[in-house]
């Protein structure tokens, strides 16, 4: 007998969303019946690949479509009253990075699943790329309280710092941050992953567009962040959209101990002795598409089967990652270091504990 499938709705058509699609349809979990996007004709030639229906008025497609589960790459500024009325009538959501605007916005999204009893999920490939997974793996192997020192990039290598999708006519406090909330979710979410929250960061942040009117509406295209967390262990966390390698830096995440310092890429783990002498070495192959099958498979299966499959990630995780980004942006306002673990402890989705 064929397995059941989610019927599957899309909302906002970008690269990232598209990239979803493929992966989501080859699992065999989903089945893609309607995409929305407010270019009509990126919508109907995406609704021409997958058979299924295709909108430009974000309303109608909520209102027209009854599924199970929905993938959202549309910034929430364009959407949340439609995101809102589709957890609202049950409707299990996968959000593309980040989970929202800010904090508060995402606490709000969380508890709305919660009380309809479905998930609100963020979608972070990178937890299913093997170097990654590895480094978790390995992790539990020694004793974590040996590392000193993170540092952790992020840098995009685009270029020039001017942009070409500059939105004057939305307020500029819609459109949320910048490098740090568009571009880093993932790997501040490896760090929270691995390392928990941390209990301090200190963070700078600066925007060098020409045109200074310009920069409220940008957010940071550069941020500079310190990190403290209990047991000693510090780190700095940079972000940067107009410097490094075309491409992203080589080396994303490296760990730094008095016996041994780890490097952690996409595809590859790497251990060094003391005198960064290679001493044990994990390569994998690795592709963009399996981590989303993958992603995609495991939130397929704890829905199918919630009494025998638990997600792997959860909504917690999600939001501690929130929790740091907002302490971070605080902190680049008020000057002051400010309180991630703090600050998810205290927030109402007390039951949502990290660990």
């Amino acid at each position: 007998m064929e397995q059941a499938k989610f019927k599957t709705a899309v909302l906002g058509l970008d690269d990232r969303a598209i990239s979803f699609l493929a992966p989501a349809k080859e699992c065999g979990l989903f089945d893609i019946v309607s995409v929305a996007d407010s270019d009509m004709a990126k919508a109907e030639k995406i609704s021409q690949q997958y058979n299924c229906t295709a909108f430009d008025d974000f309303r109608q497609f909520t209102l027209q479509n009854d599924v199970d589960i929905l993938f959202v790459a549309e910034p929430l500024y364009r959407c949340m009253e439609h995101v809102k009325t589709a957890i609202s009538n049950r409707t299990n959501v996968l959000k593309l990075v980040p989970t929202a605007a800010n904090f508060n916005e995402a606490g709000e999204l969380i508890k709305l699943a919660q009380k309809n009893k479905v998930e609100y999920l963020t979608a972070c490939p990178m937890r299913f790329a093997p170097g990654f997974e590895r480094l978790c793996d390995y992790l539990k192997t020694v004793d974590i309280r040996q590392f000193y020192f993170i540092k952790a990039y992020t840098c995009l290598g685009n270029g020039s710092c001017e942009t070409n999708s500059l939105d004057k006519n939305i307020d500029p406090k819609l459109l949320g941050g910048g490098v740090l909330l568009n571009n880093c979710f993932e790997l501040i979410d490896e760090i929270v992953l691995n390392f928990s929250l941390p209990q301090q960061v200190y963070a700078l942040m600066t925007n060098q567009t020409a045109d200074k009117k310009a920069r409220q509406y940008l957010g940071e295209d550069t941020m500079e962040i310190s990190m403290k967390f209990a047991n000693g262990l510090i780190g700095n966390f940079t972000a940067a959209k107009h410097f490094g390698p075309a491409g992203g830096v080589a080396v994303p995440l490296q760990i730094y101990g008095p016996e041994q310092n780890i490097a952690v890429t996409m595809n590859r783990l790497a251990v060094y002795d003391s005198s960064n002498k290679l001493i044990e070495e994990h390569k994998y192959p690795h592709s963009p598409e399996k981590c989303i099958a993958e992603m995609l498979i495991d939130l397929g299966r704890a829905l199918l089967m919630s009494d025998e499959y638990k997600l792997r990630y959860g909504a917690r995780h999600d939001l501690a990652a929130m929790a740091f980004i907002e302490s971070a942006y605080l902190s680049a306002k008020t000057a002051m270091p400010e309180g991630p673990e703090k600050l998810y402890e205290i927030s109402e989705c007390d039951n949502l504990p990290l660990g």
